[in-house]
């Protein structure tokens, strides 16, 4: 697999990659900027983003797959890889005015970032940083790559587990411009599983007061219960306690209703209030 010399937004070195040709020429090149994986390293953070051209495919078992690697977002600033929380403001301000004017950076295939959403994206990544041994311990691996050599097998890779070893590393190269931070999967971080907190149900045993949904239809009354995945709902035609959907305000049933209008609105279903 290619990596790519590259931190300008405009351009990606291709290294070896495919690309995709039409009988017309060239696919009009953007980049495709895929995920983050911001280092926290004291009070300065690396800003590490996932990127890949639109029209560079690399082969993976066999298969051919979108170019993706990562990079410093530290265009303009190639010497430089640490920097402040207002210092990463400022590369997300110069690379979001650049797309504004270009048209050239993509959250995905087809689908470019708006006005103002590359600055936000960049910035947001340092809330999501990590030490560099949060991330070892997640199972990512790393190392900084010196491509100064003028031929790819002769570039060198210099493996690191902990911030201080990074920060040795970077000092060791001070004087090599022509070096990256990667990860060792090119395509994508590991990080740790957040398990959601199982949502409460809203039981009517709980409350003093509450609605329920109640409609008609050829004249038979409907108390609400619940959606089907599949299209329709299901309901009671008498009121009882356990089974009925409950809300714990008339505003979250009205809001509900709005949601949903395109399977409830001919069934004329109404927000009623329910006092035990």
């Amino acid at each position: 697999m290619g990596y790519s010399k590259s931190n300008n937004p405009r351009f990606s070195h291709k290294n070896g990659l495919l690309i995709k040709q039409r009988k017309s020429g060239f696919l009009m090149s953007y980049q495709i900027y895929y995920d983050r994986a911001f280092i926290r390293a004291g009070d300065k953070f690396i800003p590490l983003a996932n990127s890949g051209s639109n029209n560079c495919f690399q082969y993976v078992f066999r298969r051919e797959v979108p170019e993706k690697n990562w990079n410093v977002l530290n265009w303009k600033h190639e010497t430089q890889f640490l920097f402040t929380e207002s210092e990463i403001k400022d590369i997300a301000r110069v690379y979001d005015e650049y797309n504004q004017e270009s048209g050239m950076m993509y959250k995905s295939r087809n689908r470019c970032f708006a006005s103002g959403e590359f600055e936000r994206w960049v910035i947001n990544g340092m809330k999501h940083a990590y030490t560099v041994e949060e991330y070892v311990s997640f199972g990512n691996g790393f190392f900084v790559l010196d491509y100064s050599a003028k031929e790819t097998k002769d570039w060198k890779r210099h493996n690191f587990k902990t911030t201080d070893e990074l920060l040795n590393i970077l000092d060791e190269l001070k004087d090599i411009r022509s070096k990256e931070i990667k990860l060792r999967d090119n395509r994508d971080v590991y990080r740790p599983k957040t398990k959601r907190a199982p949502k409460k149900v809203l039981r009517a045993s709980d409350l003093s007061e509450y609605y329920i949904l109640k409609g008609e239809y050829n004249g038979s009354l409907l108390y609400f219960i619940k959606l089907n995945k599949k299209g329709g709902f299901q309901y009671l035609s008498y009121f009882t306690g356990g089974l009925i959907k409950v809300f714990k305000t008339e505003k979250n049933a009205l809001t509900y209703l709005k949601k949903y209008q395109w399977a409830l609105k001919r069934y004329n279903f109404i927000p009623e209030k329910i006092v035990n």
